[in-house]
């Protein structure tokens, strides 16, 4: 039992030993500078403000209830908005009398659906109307070529 006692009582002193020397370091450390909007700054909405700095960097900072914070400005040139014009040119739209078949690539593959004409959306009417047009001329034009091809039988 006053084995015990002992090394509960070492624990203890040398765990209160860690803590006064942890105490004695922390006061040592500087505080960090609290961060403050800059006097050059330009006031947007909501407690934004933007700001470029003397290397030419552009940074937004907001006052939040948590304190001001800083972030690097994005690109104004980088836009990655979805275009839906391609996602239309990337679709394969096939005729099956009454219906239209639509296959579109996805990243989990090709994505298909099957409609009826008749319940086409503005969308999907526009891209089979395309389609249609392609195809026509693509006949037009093989029809043109296998004419001229053929030699004048007199």
């Amino acid at each position: 039992m006053n084995r015990s006692i002992t090394v509960v009582a070492l624990f203890a002193a040398a765990v209160c030993a860690q803590a006064a020397e942890d105490n004695k370091s922390a006061k040592t450390e500087a505080p960090p500078q609290a961060l403050t909007i800059p006097k050059d700054a330009v006031k947007e909405a909501n407690g934004i403000y933007s700001y470029t700095d003397k290397q030419g960097k552009k940074w937004i900072y907001r006052d939040s209830p948590f304190g001001v914070t800083k972030t690097l400005a994005p690109e104004p040139s980088a836009d990655t908005r979805p275009n839906p014009n391609q996602a239309a040119a990337a679709t394969k739209v096939i005729d099956k009398g009454d219906t239209v078949r639509f296959e579109r690539p996805s990243p989990f593959g090709t994505m298909s659906w099957e409609k009826k004409k008749l319940d086409l959306t503005d969308e999907e009417r526009k891209m089979f109307d395309a389609q249609s047009q392609r195809q026509n001329q693509g006949q037009r034009k093989t029809q043109s070529d296998t004419q001229s091809a053929q030699p004048d039988a007199k």
